[in-house]
């Protein structure tokens, strides 16, 4: 039926007509359903005043951990996003002490979850651990080889993984903690989830890395870390495996292939402006991975 065209002018006049108003009344529908969820939704009003959003896009209605979608009425990630506009600069620039507190008040709250920017006494006698910064530009890495012998097919759980996922590649060579277990057979589930959800940080620019190479190269290895893309909330609890990137290519750390998806960056330029501190685990309960919390909004 699209591809009809009548041979009588007349006629094709008309229909040219009558396709252009079933447009235009279809659009019409469309953003006025779409005005009216978000004129009743945080999400939504955050989609309304969000630069270079078109609002003809569909708001997601239901969260799906495994695509990294949010809920917009009923998720505290939402709800983050919205408390963190005017927390942050409009450059992607260092933030003080004081900033770093409010924005871990805000996380604590909404997610509670136990973040910080510095790490005290570990080990006892070295003085407090903390990166060089805790807002900068996240860029997509690579898949990282997880012992001798390991293959890009390997990484893919299925299909759909690969489809996702195996057209990021792997790197040429190993990260900076080496393989992440000494062979196939002694690879877990823990360790399968931590080159899934790593993170190449800047350890080197840590005040004090210079002068305490070993303890902090030890210190920062597979350290649980908590990543918030702030536009949007989406959030993933990573490990640091691996150093980097460089200074001159602008961006402050790196994110795994299925890191990036997790935080809506894969698309794209595959960067984007990030939060990441440190996240207190003592007890190693907290899995890595998406974190999408669904209390409802009151």
């Amino acid at each position: 039926m699209a591809n009809f065209k009548s041979k009588n002018p007349k006629f094709e006049h008309l229909r040219k007509k009558w396709v252009a108003r079933e447009k235009e009344t279809s659009q019409n529908l469309i953003d006025k359903h779409i005005r009216h969820i978000a004129a009743t939704s945080l999400g939504g009003l955050m989609l309304m005043s969000t630069p270079g959003v078109a609002m003809t896009t569909p708001p997601v209605n239901h969260i799906e951990a495994d695509q990294g979608k949010i809920s917009a009425s009923t998720s505290q990630n939402a709800l983050l996003a919205s408390e963190l506009v005017d927390k942050l600069p409009a450059e992607t620039t260092k933030l003080s002490d004081a900033q770093d507190q409010e924005i871990i008040g805000l996380i604590k709250k909404d997610f509670n979850l136990d973040v910080k920017a510095e790490i005290d006494n570990e080990p006892s006698s070295s003085p407090p651990k903390r990166l060089n910064r805790t807002y900068g530009v996240i860029g997509g890495e690579q898949h990282l080889y997880r012992y001798p012998g390991d293959t890009l097919n390997a990484h893919a759980r299925d299909a759909q993984d690969w489809a996702m996922y195996g057209g990021a590649g792997i790197a040429p060579g190993l990260g900076a903690y080496g393989y992440f277990a000494p062979s196939k057979e002694a690879v877990t589930p823990e360790i399968e989830q931590r080159e899934r959800y790593y993170l190449a940080v800047q350890t080197f620019l840590s005040p004090g890395f210079a002068e305490r190479v070993g303890e902090y190269r030890d210190f920062y290895k597979f350290r649980k870390m908590l990543v918030i893309n702030p536009k949007t909330g989406q959030a993933v609890v990573a490990v640091i495996g691996d150093a980097g990137p460089a200074e001159f290519t602008k961006k402050h750390l790196g994110g795994s292939p299925e890191v990036m998806h997790e935080l809506g960056l894969a698309g794209g330029p595959r960067k984007g402006p990030v939060l990441y501190y440190f996240l207190e685990d003592p007890d190693n309960k907290i899995p890595l991975g998406p974190i999408n919390l669904t209390e409802e909004l009151k």
